[in-house]
């Protein structure tokens, strides 16, 4: 490996300590009267396959799953959590300068001071061969932000700004907030990106919300240096089965679909391709401790 590629290695590897090093001091840094609950949790999703989006005779259907785990720890002004997950997504067709294997470790959570809420995370994201052959570039670092400010102390609206890669590459866009508790639920509005309700006790949950990311990528040689960027619209209805006993834990079942699914990525052949997969419904399992 050359000088350049340790270089960048070592910078990123600062890079990454400074970023991460004040929510991990955050957290430690939390009184123990106020670390309330942890929670734990495994997660399943699985897609309908996507048509290929072009009428071509060697084109197979793109899959895609999910597979996710976590840890949270919230307390009445705060939430902090680890959350890893892994999507294989497939793309059969043409020289992906890809693998198709996106793995994903962020680190972050929110935090409310009287009119404000911080909302922020931070972490990595690459294909496989990266973390395997420890092969890193500048677009595995990865991360999203907001900040409120409610309109007055009994407002339950709140307005920001946020910048994350939910719309492609990364870019700030304005937020309202508002969310409300009554007999029909907990109702939560963060527009452009989410719509929520939950039902009293929990039992329900819908939502519709605005899902993109930025996984680092490389090439099977592992000498094209790339992005893939993944976004849709996600809409799902959960159902907590069985709220969980002792060691048992509880189970969610979720149905939804996914909506305007398009991927960006480079192709060895033709160059950055920009498409609409188009539409899938989806399944999912979760279990929490």
């Amino acid at each position: 490996m050359d000088t350049g590629r340790w270089y960048r290695i070592g910078n990123l590897a600062r890079l990454r300590f400074f970023i991460l090093a004040p929510f991990l001091v955050a957290i430690l840094a939390m009184p123990c009267a106020v670390q309330a609950s942890n929670s734990f949790y495994l997660l399943y999703r699985q897609w309908q396959a996507y048509d290929w989006p072009e009428d071509l005779p060697a084109a197979n259907e793109v899959t895609r799953s999910q597979r996710g785990l976590g840890w949270q720890r919230q307390n009445s002004a705060s939430t902090f959590g680890i959350d890893y997950d892994y999507q294989p997504l497939r793309i059969r067709t043409g020289e992906p300068a890809h693998n198709g294997h996106l793995h994903r470790l962020t680190f972050g959570g929110d935090w409310q001071h009287r009119l404000y809420r911080l909302e922020a995370t931070a972490g990595v994201a690459g294909t496989s061969n990266m973390f395997k052959y420890q092969d890193f570039h500048n677009d595995l670092l990865n991360g999203r932000i907001a900040l409120f400010r409610a309109l007055n102390e009994t407002s339950a609206l709140s307005l920001g700004v946020g910048g994350d890669h939910r719309f492609g590459s990364f870019r700030w866009l304005p937020r309202a907030r508002w969310q409300q508790i009554n007999d029909s639920g907990h109702w939560l509005f963060d527009l452009p990106v989410l719509i929520q309700w939950q039902s009293t006790g929990h039992l329900w949950e819908f939502r519709v919300e605005r899902n993109g990311d930025r996984w680092a990528t490389l090439d099977k040689t592992r000498e094209v240096e790339n992005a893939l960027y993944l976004r849709e619209w996600r809409t799902e209805i959960e159902y907590r089965a069985y709220d969980g006993r002792g060691a048992w834990p509880a189970v969610t079942l979720g149905v939804g679909a996914s909506v305007d699914t398009r991927v960006r990525y480079k192709d060895l052949n033709t160059g950055t391709e920009d498409l609409k997969l188009g539409d899938a419904l989806l399944a999912s399992l979760r279990l929490d401790w």
